[in-house]
Parts: structure tokens; sequence; C-alpha cells
């Protein structure tokens, strides 16, 4: 269901990129995809922008493509073969000119990053990950005051409309197969699904930001449903976050992050 980006090196426009997906204190960084159409012209050459900001929507940095290990275009019933990518200083551009209309979603995941996480700085990262308190614990069981190793995995995914909105067919609500994922609900517009590895995922906490700054912590239910109020319109940007605890306390912990992008009406 992912489309190799290793295949498409011949499109890639060569550039000068930050080094790292993000920073390692970039966790505060807010890693999406961004459109500047909600609803875009069927042959239309369609441009998203894959960047890293501390507040949404800013646009200030993005990776470069090697930093890319899957990406899927699919526009109502398609999925979308010739993709073209772009590097600049702020954004890792997406190109393609969609031919099917319908709903459609772009999504890119990237390969894991590993690093260390200084001892006074910890605690932050925990709360600014939303980790759980079993996280906390394995950590805070380790004598010392450890240095911790982790690794992390950024998965984004943005809702688009290539004529009409309307869902069509099944791609909009099927995963596309990223560990930790957000798909659309067949049943309201305004409600979504967090997936992991393909699974609901229930009672799990979920992050909502406004293009206007707003900020709102929520929670999955038991089918790993998440419903949107009508309070929240415009540009938004939905975050989640899925720590994997190390066989052993000392180990590595991974952190798989996921965004959706999309346009409330």
């Amino acid at each position: 269901m992912f489309h190799s980006v290793a295949h498409n090196k011949r499109t890639v426009i060569a550039g000068l990129l930050v080094s790292l997906l993000w920073p390692s204190s970039a966790v505060a960084h807010k890693t999406y995809l961004a459109s500047d159409h909600a609803v875009w012209d069927a042959g239309a050459n369609v441009t998203i922008s894959l960047t890293s900001a501390l507040e949404f929507p800013d646009i200030e940095s993005g990776p470069s493509l090697d930093r890319i290990a899957f990406a899927s275009v699919r526009v109502g019933q398609d999925l979308v073969e010739d993709i073209a990518y772009a590097e600049t200083p702020t954004a890792l551009q997406i190109m393609f000119v969609p031919q099917a209309v319908g709903f459609a979603t772009v999504s890119l995941s990237t390969h894991p990053r590993s690093g260390e996480i200084a001892p006074e700085d910890v605690s932050e990262y925990f709360e600014e990950i939303g980790a759980g308190m079993e996280v906390r614990a394995a950590f805070d069981a380790l004598p010392g005051e450890p240095a911790m190793m982790r690794s992390y995995t950024k998965h984004t995914k943005i809702f688009l409309c290539v004529e009409t909105c309307e869902l069509g067919g099944t791609f909009a609500v099927e995963p596309v197969g990223q560990a930790l994922e957000f798909v659309a609900s067949p049943h309201n517009d305004r409600t979504f699904r967090l997936l992991w590895q393909g699974e609901a995922l229930p009672m799990h906490d979920v992050d909502i930001y406004s293009a206007g700054g707003d900020h709102e912590r929520l929670r999955t239910n038991s089918n790993g449903l998440l419903e949107v109020n009508a309070d929240w319109s415009g540009a938004i940007l939905m975050s989640a976050v899925w720590i994997t605890l190390p066989d052993e306390p000392g180990g590595n912990y991974h952190s798989d992050q996921a965004t959706l992008s999309l346009t409330l009406r």
C-alpha cells in the first residue's frame, strides 16, 4: 500500500536541509503535512509540504528526502503512482497531479532516528509526549540519574478533497499501513479512529491544535474513536504518540508519533 520513495530519486530537486528530523529537543516541534488548499481541482498540480514547526500551522523546516521511508497518495479510488519531491529549506514538497476526484489522503513515514535525552530533560520529554505511568515508572526505577536512550519514527497524514469531499470507496477509512495512524470514520466527518499496528487504540491521549493557537487534549474511547466537537473548525492538527517499552528499563525507548492535518467545516 505504500509507495517506496527510494525508487523516485530521479524526481528529486537537490537542496540543503536541516540534518535531523527533527532536533533532539524537538519533541515540542510538530511534524505535519500542510496544503494551501483544502479542496483542489482535478488535474491541478497539487503540492503538499512536509514540515516541522514549534507552532501549527507555521512552515519552518523540512527533512531531506532520504529521511522518508514510505509515502502513499490516494485520491478517490486511485492510488497515485507518479509522485515528485522537492527539497526546500522550510519543507519537503510532495507533488502530484490527481486524475480522479474525491476524498484524498497523503501519508508519509520516516526512517527511525535515535539518540539520548539528558537526565535533567527526561521528565520534560515524558510530559511533552504524554508518556503513561508505566513508561515513567520503568525509567524512574533505574539507579542513579542516567540519560534515556530513545528512538522515534514520525508518521504524518493529511486529508484533502479533489473537486468533491465525498468519502467514496474505503480508502479514507482503511489504514495505509503506518505503525500509528489516524483514519476517517464512515459515519461522521468529525469522528476519527486511532490505530496501532492496524488495530484500534483505546483510551489513548490525542492532542488537537487549531491554526489560531487553541489546544485541547482528548482521549479515544474503548473502540479507539475520537469525536471532535463543533467548537473546532477550520484547519486543525491531531497528534498522538505510542511508546514501546524496552525489554530492560535501561534499554531503548521507541516512540511512534502520528499527526493528521485536515480542515473541518
